[in-house]
C-alpha cells in the first residue's frame, strides 16, 4: 500500500497576471498542532508540517504573492504600481515545491508588499504580518517576531477604525481581541486591558462566547503583568 503524501498540489490562477500555476498545500492530518498560543500561533511536532509555510501563493511568472483572502479587485492605478515595484524586478523562481523556512519567510514579505501596493484590506495585511511573526517565533528570532507583531497590531487598529474586516474571516470581536493580545505581547499592558474590556462589554458578546472567555482570561494575565 502506498503511503499518503503529506502535500497535495493545488491549481491556482494569479489574481494579478492571470497565469495558471500550481502550489503545494499540507493535508490536514499532517498538520495537527500540539499547542496553540494565546494569539492563535500553532506549534507542530517533528514529523508534522506547518501549513503556514504554504499560506501564501506566489506566481512564478510575475512575482505577485497573495493569499486566498485577497480580493480580485484592483484599485485604479494599483496595477501600474505593482508592475513597476514587483514584476519589473522579478527574477522567475518557483515557490510551488516543498518550502524551507527562507522561502516561507520570503513568500510572506512578498505578499505584504503586494497587498500594501494593492491597498488590500488592513485585516488581510494584519493576518499576513501575524503569521510571519509566528514563523519567526518558531525560529526563535524574538526581534523579528516583535517587529511583525507590531505591524500586525497597527494593521488591526486600522482595520477596527475603518471597519474593513467586514467580509473577511474576522469579526469585530476578533479584531478587538487581537489588538488586546498583541498589545499585551508587546508590553503595552494598559492598552491590552482596555481592549480586552471592550470585548467583554461588547454588545455582541453573547454571540461569541468563546472569544469573550478568552478575553477574560487574557485580561487577568495582562492585569498581573501590568502590576509586576
Amino acid at each position: 500500500m502506498s503511503s499518503i503524501d503529506p502535500f497535495y498540489k493545488k491549481k491556482m490562477v494569479c489574481v494579478f497576471c492571470g497565469k495558471p500555476f500550481t502550489t503545494l498545500k499540507v493535508r490536514s492530518r499532517f498538520s495537527i498542532p500540539y499547542q496553540i498560543d494565546s494569539d492563535f500561533c500553532p506549534h507542530y511536532r517533528e514529523g508534522n508540517y506547518n501549513p503556514h509555510f504554504y499560506f501564501v501563493n506566489v506566481c512564478s511568472e510575475c512575482g505577485f504573492a497573495f493569499s486566498e483572502e485577497f480580493s480580485d479587485q484592483f484599485p485604479l492605478g494599483s496595477r501600474e504600481v505593482i508592475h513597476s515595484n514587483i514584476t519589473k524586478h522579478w527574477t522567475k523562481r518557483n515557490f510551488g515545491e516543498v518550502r524551507d523556512i527562507q522561502q516561507a519567510l520570503e513568500s510572506y514579505k512578498l505578499a505584504i508588499l503586494a497587498g500594501s501596493l494593492k491597498k488590500e484590506k488592513n485585516a488581510v495585511l494584519a493576518g499576513l504580518c501575524l503569521r510571519l511573526a509566528w514563523l519567526y517565533r518558531a525560529e526563535k528570532m524574538p526581534e523579528q517576531e516583535s517587529r511583525f507583531l507590531a505591524s500586525a497590531l497597527n494593521a488591526y487598529e486600522e482595520s477596527f477604525v475603518h471597519s474593513d474586516f467586514t467580509g473577511t474571516s474576522m469579526s469585530e470581536l476578533n479584531v478587538l481581541f487581537m489588538i488586546g493580545e498583541l498589545s499585551r505581547r508587546l508590553g503595552q499592558y494598559q492598552k491590552a486591558i482596555l481592549y480586552f474590556s471592550k470585548v467583554i462589554q461588547h454588545k455582541d458578546a453573547k454571540d461569541e462566547q468563546k472569544i469573550v472567555n478568552r478575553a477574560r482570561e487574557q485580561w487577568r494575565v495582562a492585569k498581573e503583568e501590568y502590576h509586576q
